[in-house]
């Protein structure tokens, strides 16, 4: 009997266990379709029955069918009828292929409905291009644009920085599957301008914007005046860069001893790119010791543009003379300039007489306080004199030199005249020259010179007042000497 019972309860038992299992059922979950799919979004819709017990539903979701994220969980009561469940799914990619199911939970365990498949809508492609046919006011941008199967349009933003500013007109790229090749002018830009500009394309699935690129407005050409190299007694290389802006492009440079210039280099061409290129040009022929204004000058069809004006100065020493000629025993004025223009600079004086073979050191000078040197010469015959300073030599000056031809009247009708030089004149004509009423001078006597190069003469006029003078041509004073020619006597015969 006891076992009998100890069935019987077992049994019992049994019963009322299977009977409890039947009543809590697990909630059903259907996934459904998706709604409103975007590029970065999708509505995920289902049904959910709760069996009768508290449940709570949710989606998965995924690139792979182990989804990986979920939206957040919610309540779905305890009825016994079928509710519609949907979630926003957010922070898609676009044109990506998503998984997605509804799970349910309830007393009676975890459903999950079937897994389901959409894609996400794909953005239009937008690819920033070149700029071509770029003038000094317009240019042409040039990109692609893939509509990816949505209807799009698209335009260019451009401006002087990356906030752009200005954008062409919107354009229609279609509803195709393949990148399509666009381009918009652009104007009223400003010449030698660097622009920024992307491509942006729109469409229902969102907005996609290309690569920022940039491009220069040609303009006047940039130009750098650079210092002189290659600084001699009469030669320089001014040197400087020039950027043609895109546009064919001359350089020249303007030189001078003033900012007035006055002189200027041959034209050369720069060629038609958007680099900087270095530019020189040898000066020659130029003042010794002096100093030179320059600048840069380029040119296109955009303007021309000056370079900053900068100053160099020669090398060496200058020699200058106001005369070059003087008569014997009369002095000359010799001057010049050193190349640094400081005061107390030696400088040495060479002369070479005429008939002798090399020059001789004549004289040591220093330079005034503007760098300005003097030497008073007293040359006897023909000399040639230069200076040297600081191992420069100076070009060569020569002073020619007049025997000087005393005349003098010594009583009635009768006159003097003597040749002085640093050798005698015995035996050399001289000729006694008189003054016509027209102005010209006409010889009326030849006379010899005695031994001490002078000669005492008697002479008979008709007319009252006449202009008299002696003169010694080049040919009687001989080698070293210039003509000579004495001071005028007025002769009134009484």
């Amino acid at each position: 009997m006891r076992v009998a019972a100890t069935v019987l309860l077992t049994g019992l038992v049994l019963l009322f266990a299977g009977a409890g299992a039947a009543a809590i059922a697990a909630p059903t979950a259907i996934t459904g379709p998706v709604s409103a799919v975007g590029p970065t979004s999708a509505t995920a819709t289902g049904t959910v029955n709760p069996s009768g017990q508290a449940t709570n539903w949710y989606f998965e979701y995924g690139t792979s069918t182990s989804y990986g994220r979920r939206t957040p969980t919610r309540n779905a009561g305890s009825g016994s009828a079928n509710i519609a469940v949907s979630a926003s799914l957010t922070g898609l990619a676009p044109g990506t292929t998503y998984h997605y199911r509804v799970v349910a939970t309830g007393a009676g365990g975890t459903t999950r409905g079937g897994d389901g498949i959409f894609t996400t809508l794909s953005t239009p492609a937008a690819g920033t291009g070149s700029a071509t046919r770029v003038t000094p006011t317009s240019a042409t941008l040039n990109g692609s644009v893939d509509p990816n199967g949505r209807a799009t349009t698209w335009f260019f933003e451009y401006g002087t920085s990356t906030a752009y500013g200005a954008r062409s007109a919107p354009r229609s790229a279609g509803s195709g599957n393949a990148a399509r090749s666009v381009s918009a002018a652009v104007t009223g830009l400003s010449p030698g301008r660097l622009y920024h500009y992307r491509l942006v394309a729109t469409s229902d699935a969102g907005t996609s914007r290309g690569a920022d690129r940039t491009f220069a407005t040609s303009g006047p050409p940039l130009v750098r005046t650079g210092a002189a190299t290659e600084i001699g007694a009469s030669t320089a290389r001014p040197t400087g860069a020039v950027n043609p802006q895109g546009r064919r492009t001359t350089w020249y440079f303007e030189y001078g001893t003033t900012t007035r210039y006055g002189s200027r280099t041959p034209r050369r061409n720069a060629g038609s790119s958007f680099a900087e290129q270095a530019v020189s040009w040898p000066l020659s022929r130029l003042r010794t010791a002096v100093t030179y204004h320059y600048r840069l000058v380029a040119r296109n069809d955009v303007g021309t543009t000056v370079g900053a004006d900068l100053t160099f100065r020669t090398t060496g020493v200058t020699l200058a003379t106001r005369t070059r000629a003087v008569v014997f025993g009369r002095a000359v004025m010799l001057s010049g300039r050193v190349g640094t223009a400081r005061p107390a600079e030696p400088v040495t004086v060479f002369a070479q007489r005429f008939g002798t073979g090399s020059p001789a050191a004549v004289a040591t000078v220093m330079t005034d306080a503007a760098g300005v040197w003097r030497f008073l010469a007293r040359p006897r015959i023909r000399t040639a004199y230069l200076v040297s300073w600081n191992g420069v030599t100076s070009r060569q000056v020569v002073i020619g030199v007049r025997p000087r031809i005393v005349f003098r009247r010594l009583g009635r009708n009768r006159f003097r005249t003597r040749v002085i030089a640093a050798r005698p004149f015995a035996r050399r004509l001289v000729r006694l020259q008189r003054r016509t009423a027209r102005g010209r001078w006409v010889t009326i006597k030849r006379i010899r010179l005695g031994r001490r190069s002078g000669a005492t003469f008697r002479l008979q006029l008709r007319r009252r007042a006449t202009r008299l003078r002696i003169v010694m041509s080049v040919n009687q004073a001989g080698p070293g000497y210039l003509a000579g020619i004495s001071r005028t006597i007025v002769y009134r015969r009484r």
